[in-house]
């Protein structure tokens, strides 16, 4: 770290230990002192640099990480020129020679795989000629810049931090970031960036004089020009005084403008003041009123709509309302050219808002909410309150505390910049491990924390006022108190010398107080630094009160904790999504909905398992588009995003995972991956079975159509599913029967469907039932219907006699039969089978049907396979409607040779429009020939 004067010369530096704080007084730095024979002021601009001393103590305490090469220079001559190492490949992020620094003893660049070590600079190099020097090249993933934070705290009549009874007044002020010199540069219209500053208030009432202190700190010759704005103002084209127009400031030089003397303000002026200048520069106002020794330092603030600082929002951490004496001035400068509508609310510690009040600013004016002090009470419920300012335009604001009354304290002033929160972030807890620290990804600073004399309530003590912003998420504030050289000090101080920071939680909207003289562990007159882990999802910012009432005017100073987002190191680096097994099913066997498992793995830069880090699930296209999950890596590193297809559609998501890495709730190029997910036809199997009922004439075949589903909400076909269909046992007069199936595979068709076909050929009812792939099955229910044939005789008759067969047939099937016909089948006794050349009327000879001409039915009957068969009815059969009833009486004369024996007489009804026929219904008896002879 190194320490300049606004001019660019270096005054001092020291290597500072991680955490550890240094405090140097304007003597030590050399600066000039106030010059009373010439009239000159003292003191100056000093501009702090810091830098790594060794990028591998970044590696060793986990802030990045790198690959390490080695190589080696040859110092040329004479001395003071420049080394050339070719051969480099590839750009390094950072180099390092033993013994030298960077920037101080060398500088370096790469260009065209060389390495060009500069010796130029004023500080040591190797013997110039005499052999080589080692170089230790760095190649990182990132080297993130050193987080510093600074506070000034001035004094009259002692020297140093710590003030006494001899000091007459005491004021101070935080560190101005170089993040607000650039912000400066870059307000409203960019018109080539000129550096523009605002000082929200500047006053001659009430016994105050401002002296305005501007210093360019752009190293080179610069013009500056500064206007005054009235509070109340007629807006940027009205009544305004120019203080400094085209004020020519060499590099590092100041000019001051006190508005009584050198402006000739008169008594009761109160506004704003708006400073522009070509290059770089800096600002102040001290405000004073020697009435009563008091003092105030308000640091100008960038004049800037730039979203990072939250331009139209800011914060007041600690307000006093008529408290204990102290009077509060909230004094906001409208920096839009339009007029501003500004809300100002108060909180008090729970979180709960005590009061509200708006103010209209015109354009480029100020207004000042002022909270007079009407006694010195002791604290009550809503009197150490937070404030919330809020404009319709950009704004910048300056809280005064100020406190006339008697009694303890009397006389004392202060003022700080109304600021904006840190959202909050996550905690990485080694203090377990041999670095001893807790580090935080959203971390506040403090570099001047005092604490007094406990028994006396006297010397330079510090409070530190918090308050979370955020009106939905609590936050942690991880409170850490450190010695100059980094050392944890009590009451955050571990047995082992490691961190052991307070652990306060700040609900939404609350705020809460740190008091260095309740820490009784803490040592007395301690001088050190502070800094608070955020953690959490709120936001926090905070102010630090520092007051000695022992001295003898003012003894107070305030200053803002500096806020230092993304603080290094920068824990989680980098992350592997495992995307999951794809194609799935949407459901399984039991039609549950299959998850989705996406694991994210998240490290740190030691490749070690990264904790809380936030992870998020989105799919943006496909069956589930617009679905998310988050979740929290654990402390293996790894956050599980599951999710299901509860709609149950088929195709491919388009999946992406965000792991926000740097905790700052935005989406960046480096944080996010692609995958997808493909969802096929689920596991689970509905079979439906159609049509559900059915009746069929015996003897004809019936197909049904299987369905087979996934069962999920999509009711999605199932292709190639096995299918089987079935009359089980007992499931009616069919079973067993055998199946035909429109895919030989068995297998269903694109749409899940195949068809199934079997013949009845016994009647009743019949309970398919069809299976598919083993697990699910579906049923329907098929009705077999027949027409109804009896026929019977005599059961015995003598060779020769005449006797009648009646026959009767009924067809109530509900269906017609279009080519009826009856075979009658005449079987033999055994074992006295007919032949070919036999003839039936040597048997019997059918003489009339129903008494009249047998129509040639004797001539139908031939010998077949040993028994006679001979038909009734046209050849080409005959109309039997659904109804039809008809009995038939058939005279039958037996032969007298007819062979004696027990014949089988069947009556078979079957239908000729059908190939081969279909018998639709048969009936049999039996009649016994005898021989009379045997009587």
């Amino acid at each position: 770290m190194e320490v300049y004067d606004a001019a660019g010369n270096e005054l001092t530096s020291i290597t500072l230990n991680p955490r550890a704080s240094q405090t140097w007084t304007a003597a030590q730095l050399g600066l000039p002192a106030y010059d009373p024979e010439e009239g000159k002021p003292g003191g100056g601009g000093v501009v702090v640099a810091a830098w790594w001393a060794n990028p591998a103590d970044l590696i060793n305490a986990g802030v990045i990480r790198c690959e390490i090469d080695q190589t080696s220079g040859s110092r040329g001559t004479p001395e003071n020129t420049t080394d050339q190492i070719v051969g480099i490949a590839t750009e390094p992020a950072a180099i390092a020679i033993d013994g030298f620094r960077a920037g101080r003893d060398y500088n370096w660049w790469y260009a065209g795989n060389t390495l060009y070590i500069d010796w130029s600079p004023d500080g040591a190099e190797p013997a110039a000629g005499q052999g080589t020097y080692s170089v230790t090249l760095y190649y990182c993933d990132d080297i993130p810049l050193p987080r510093i934070a600074g506070a000034e705290k001035h004094t009259v009549g002692t020297v140093g931090p710590r003030t006494s009874a001899n000091t007459e007044m005491v004021d101070g002020y935080s560190a101005i970031p170089l993040a607000d010199v650039l912000l400066a540069s870059v307000g409203g219209a960019f018109l080539d960036a000129p550096s523009r500053w605002v000082i929200p208030i500047v006053q001659t009432n009430n016994g105050w004089n401002t002296a305005i202190v501007i210093t360019n700190v752009s190293g080179a010759n610069n013009s500056v020009n500064a206007t005054f704005y009235a509070a109340g103002g007629q807006g940027f084209a009205g009544p305004s005084v120019a203080l400094l127009s085209g004020e020519t400031l060499g590099p590092g030089e100041s000019i001051v403008v006190d508005l009584r003397e050198d402006a000739g303000f008169p008594d009761e002026e109160v506004g704003s003041v708006w400073i522009d200048a070509t290059r770089a520069v800096v600002a102040m106002a001290f405000r004073n009123k020697p009435s009563t020794e008091m003092m105030l330092t308000t640091v100008a603030q960038p004049r800037t709509d730039n979203p990072v600082v939250s331009p139209t929002l800011k914060y007041g951490p600690l307000v006093f309302r008529d408290y204990n004496g102290w009077n509060t001035g909230i004094n906001i400068a409208n920096l839009s050219s339009a007029t501003n509508q500004v809300s100002v609310t108060y909180y008090n510690y729970a979180g709960n808002v005590v009061a509200a009040e708006t103010r209209t600013i015109p354009s480029r004016a100020m207004e000042y909410v002022y909270t007079p002090a009407t006694g010195s009470f002791g604290i009550g419920e809503n009197q150490i309150t937070a404030v919330r300012i809020q404009g319709t335009a950009p704004l910048a604001a300056a809280i005064d505390e100020v406190k006339y009354l008697g009694g303890q304290g009397e006389g004392h002033a202060m003022s700080y910049a109304a600021g904006r929160s840190l959202q909050g972030g996550f905690e990485i807890d080694l203090r377990d491990t041999q670095l001893g620290r807790v580090y935080y990804l959203s971390m506040l600073a403090l570099p001047l924390v005092q604490k007094g004399n406990p028994q006396t309530g006297t010397g330079d003590t510090s409070g530190i006022n918090l308050f979370n912003s955020d009106a939905n998420s609590s936050v942690e504030a991880w409170v850490q108190f450190l010695d100059s050289a980094g050392v944890p000090v009590a009451p955050t101080v571990a047995a082992t010398d490691a961190e052991d920071p307070l652990t306060i939680q700040i609900p939404a909207g609350s705020g809460a107080t740190l008091y260095t003289l309740n820490y009784s562990q803490m040592p007395a007159g301690f001088t050190g630094a502070a800094v608070v882990g955020v953690v959490g999802d709120g936001a926090l910012l905070g102010v630090s009160n520092n007051v000695n009432y022992e001295v003898a005017g003012d003894g107070s100073a305030v200053f803002n904790l500096a806020v230092t987002p993304q603080a290094t190191p920068r824990f989680a680096v980098d992350f592997d999504v495992d995307w999951g097994e794809s194609p799935n099913p949407v459901n399984d066997e039991n039609g549950d909905p299959v998850s989705h498992t996406v694991t994210v793995t998240v490290r740190d830069l030691f490749g070690d398992p990264a904790p809380n880090v936030r992870a998020l699930l989105r799919v943006t296209s496909g069956p589930n588009a617009g679905l998310e999950v988050s979740g929290t890596t654990g402390a293996n590193g790894q956050a599980a995003l599951s999710y299901t297809n509860d709609d149950g559609e088929l195709g491919t998501d388009q999946l992406e995972v965000w792991v926000d890495l740097d905790r700052d709730g935005v989406v960046d190029a480096d944080e996010t991956e692609t995958g997808t997910k493909e969802w096929v036809t689920g596991l689970y199997r509905v079979v439906s079975v159609t049509p559900e009922e059915a009746t069929n004439l015996l003897g004809t075949q019936h197909t049904v159509t299987v369905t087979v589903t996934d069962g999920s909400d999509a009711n999605n076909p199932v292709p190639g599913a096995a299918v089987t269909c079935e009359v089980r046992t007992g499931d009616g007069p069919n079973a067993g029967a055998t199946f035909t199936y429109s895919d030989a595979s068995q297998q269903t068709d694109e749409n899940g469907q195949i068809k199934c076909t079997y013949t009845g050929e016994n009647a009743g009812e019949d309970t398919i039932t069809a299976t598919a792939d083993g697990r699910g099955t579906g049923t329907a229910t098929k009705t077999w219907v027949a027409p109804e044939v009896s026929a019977s005789g005599p059961t015995s008759v003598d060779q020769g006699d005449e006797f009648e067969i009646e026959a009767t047939a009924t067809n109530r099937t509900g269906f017609d039969i279009s080519q009826a016909l009856f075979r009658i089948i005449v079987k033999p006794p055994e074992p006295e089978a007919c032949g070919a050349g036999d003839s039936w009327t040597d048997v019997f000879n059918i003489t009339a049907v129903d008494g009249e001409d047998p129509q040639g039915i004797n001539d139908t009957f031939a010998c077949v396979d040993g028994r006679w068969e001979g038909s009734w009815g046209p050849s080409s059969g005959f109309p039997m409607p659904n109804g039809y009833t008809a009995d038939t009486t058939f005279t039958v004369q037996s032969h007298a040779s007819a062979p004696a024996g027990i014949y089988t007489v069947t009556l078979r009804l079957v239908d000729l429009s059908e190939t081969p026929e279909r018998v639709l219904a048969e009936t049999s008896f039996e009649i016994h020939v005898t021989d009379p002879s045997e009587d």
